[in-house]
Parts: structure tokens; C-alpha cells; sequence
């Protein structure tokens, strides 16, 4: 008859056959049958695993070194990419082959004291794999922050580059797990909205797509991989963000000059309705902005004569405005500003009077609106 202490040494005399069941469960686990893991390295962690198991079974001090297998098991197998329910599955083999071990060299009158011993067993194996998850857990975290630093530096790189080198197009694919001829959606948005912008990679991220959002000083800048229509899809997936579009990047080369654009988007629309706007969208304010030290002379030689009305009025007359040159409609400016036709008509003739500038006529209403859209101050006064 042996006791539970006598059975656990005669276990342990076997270590070669405990390592050969071990790793021969192993086959069935695809990370492993794939040969993620050397050979070498399944051996010694086998080893020094069935050790520290035996110890704690027996009762005894286990030394250090033993107690640091399991974290450095975790560690190592995160860092090699075995998927973590595959190696839940391979430490949990050593309950089965234990407790084969155990049923092996027990007599038959011994049944009750395997009966006593299997929920010790189970737990210090469970204790066993909760240490190496939880540390395998804290070496994917590090591995993540450590991709995510990389994947920014790369990225970085390749934003500040007007003509990106071909090995860094090349190395930001590989950052950003996409092909270097990926069409790519390319958003901005400027200061505290970038918050709404990460939310919004988020969702980006939740169908599987690759994102990345990247931090460049005053703006964050998010990159996605796009495929099918534009458009409502785009705006649909950016509700609710106060953003700049970009062109399509029609590969990630494109992608630097499309996101220049796309914050310069969010500048000019800064303050504004919380939407994404395009080019298409905002391209009156994005061409004031660029008129640079010249906009103040456009503003004042254009609204110049608006300062002759009063302040109320001015402010109708530009209202009017406006709206007339959405559609070019009397009838649909004087519905939306509750007033009669009449009273549109003769809006524009004072703004005429005023200006020089017929909205009625396309070219006069041109200059006039990128006046308008160049004015920073409210009109000048005269």
C-alpha cells in the first residue's frame, strides 16, 4: 500500500515517460503541431513543469527557480504567437497525464485514495495554468504597447514625407497589416474632437478592417482600410464626428498628401456642425483659408460697402445671401427665411447697391461668397 506522498515519488522516478505523454498530447494542438515552439524548448518546459507540479503535489519547498517556470512558459509563448487558448489547452494536458501516471502505479485497493487526491491534483494544475495565463496576459499587453509605439513611429514617418521612400511605404504596410496598395480612407480632426475620432476607429475596428489612429501634435489623424462606395458610407461611419475627409489614398504612398488635406478640412470646419465634411463639402472656406495674407484685401474691397448698413440689416442681407446661393431660388430663399418674395428680391438689390455685386449673376456670386467665407471679423466698417 502506498501513501499519497510514496505515490508522488514513484510518479516523479518516471520523468521521461511523463514528458513523452505530455508531448505526444501536444501533436493535437494545432500551435503546437505547427511548430510555433521548438522542440528543445517543449522538452525543458516539460521538465521543469512535471518538477514544480510534483513539489507542490509532495508537499515540499519548491525552489525558485521551479516557481518562475510557469510566468516564463506564458511569457515565452506570447512572444511567439501561440493563440492563448491553444496553450490553455497544452498546460491543461498535465492534469491528463498525471492522473494516468497516478492510475498507472496505484493498486486497485489504493481507488480511494486517488478518490481523496483528485481535486488537489486538478487544483494545483488549474493554480498552475491560471499563473502562466495571467502572465502570458501581461507579456500581450507589453507586446501590444510595443507594436503600437512602433506602428506610430512608422507611421509617422511616413505622414511627414510629401514623396514617402518606397521602404517606408513598405514598412508602414507592415505596421498597419495592410497592402501597400490598399485603398486607404484618410480622416483628420482637430484638437478635442479626436476623442469622437478614436470612438469612431473603434467601430472601424470592430469589423475586422485594419485601423490606426495617429497622433500628429493638432490633429489625430485616422487611416482605414476601404473597399466599396464613398460617399453615405463614409458619412454614415463618421457620424457624429467633426472631421476632415480626405481623397482616398489609392495606396498608402497617396496617403501623406491626403491626410494634409483632410486636416486642413477639419481646420476650416473647426467650431462647426459635428459631421464629417469633405472637400466637396467645405471647399469655399478651404479656398479662403488658402488665400493667405490677401483674404483682408478681398474682405475689404468687397464687403467694404456692407459696413454702410446697420448692423441688423447687414446681418439679414447676408442671411439672404446665403441662402440664395444654395439653389438660386427666390421662392425657396423667402420659404426658409419666412419672409415674402418680394422682400428677398429686394435684399439683393441693396446688396448690390452695397457691393457692386449682383448674386444673381454666377461670377459676381462667386466673389462675393469667398468674401464671405474669408471673413474673419465681421465687416469692416467705413
Amino acid at each position: 500500500m502506498h501513501n499519497w506522498e510514496d505515490l508522488v515519488a514513484q510518479v516523479g522516478d518516471d520523468v521521461d515517460a511523463l514528458r513523452a505523454a505530455f508531448l505526444l498530447r501536444l501533436r493535437l494542438v494545432p500551435a503546437y503541431a505547427r511548430g510555433l515552439v521548438p522542440a528543445e524548448r517543449l522538452e525543458t518546459d516539460a521538465d521543469d513543469t512535471f518538477a514544480y507540479l510534483l513539489g507542490r503535489l509532495a508537499g515540499r519547498p519548491v525552489p525558485d527557480r521551479l516557481v518562475a517556470v510557469g510566468p516564463a512558459i506564458g511569457r515565452d509563448r506570447a512572444r511567439r504567437g501561440v493563440p492563448l487558448d491553444d496553450l490553455l489547452t497544452a498546460v491543461r494536458q498535465d492534469f491528463q497525464v498525471l492522473w494516468e501516471a497516478f492510475r498507472a502505479r496505484a493498486a486497485p485497493e489504493e481507488a480511494a485514495l486517488l478518490v481523496e487526491h483528485v481535486q488537489t491534483v486538478w487544483s494545483v494544475v488549474e493554480e498552475y495554468s491560471t499563473r502562466i495565463r495571467v502572465a502570458y496576459e501581461e507579456e500581450q499587453a507589453i507586446l501590444a504597447h510595443e507594436r503600437q509605439g512602433e506602428r506610430t513611429a512608422l507611421v509617422a514617418a511616413l505622414l511627414a514625407a510629401d514623396d514617402p521612400a518606397p521602404e517606408d511605404v513598405t514598412r508602414a504596410a507592415i505596421a498597419l497589416q495592410m497592402a501597400e496598395d490598399d485603398d486607404v480612407l484618410v480622416v483628420a480632426a482637430a484638437g478635442e474632437d479626436g476623442a469622437a475620432l478614436r470612438r469612431a476607429a473603434d467601430r472601424f475596428g470592430g469589423d475586422g478592417r485594419p485601423v490606426h489612429v495617429q497622433p500628429t501634435g493638432r490633429h489625430s489623424v485616422l487611416l482605414a482600410r476601404w473597399a466599396g462606395p464613398e460617399g453615405a458610407p463614409v458619412r454614415a461611419a463618421l457620424d457624429g464626428v467633426r472631421c476632415g475627409v480626405g481623397p482616398t489614398a489609392h495606396g498608402l504612398a497617396d496617403v501623406p498628401r491626403s491626410a494634409r488635406l483632410a486636416a486642413e478640412l477639419a481646420d476650416v470646419t473647426a467650431g462647426g456642425p459635428a459631421e464629417p465634411r469633405t472637400l466637396a463639402s467645405v471647399w469655399l472656406p478651404l479656398a479662403a483659408a488658402r488665400l493667405g495674407d490677401v483674404r483682408g484685401d478681398l474682405v475689404t474691397a468687397e464687403l467694404g460697402g456692407l459696413g454702410d448698413a446697420a448692423p441688423a440689416e447687414r446681418e439679414r442681407l447676408v442671411e439672404t445671401v446665403r441662402r440664395y446661393a444654395v439653389d438660386g431660388s427666390v421662392r425657396g430663399t423667402a420659404a426658409a427665411l419666412f419672409c415674402h418674395r418680394n422682400t428677398v428680391l429686394n435684399r439683393l438689390r441693396r446688396v448690390a447697391e452695397l457691393t457692386g455685386r449682383d448674386v444673381t449673376v454666377p461670377a459676381d456670386a462667386a466673389v462675393l461668397l469667398l468674401a464671405l467665407a474669408s471673413d474673419r471679423g465681421g465687416f469692416p466698417d467705413t
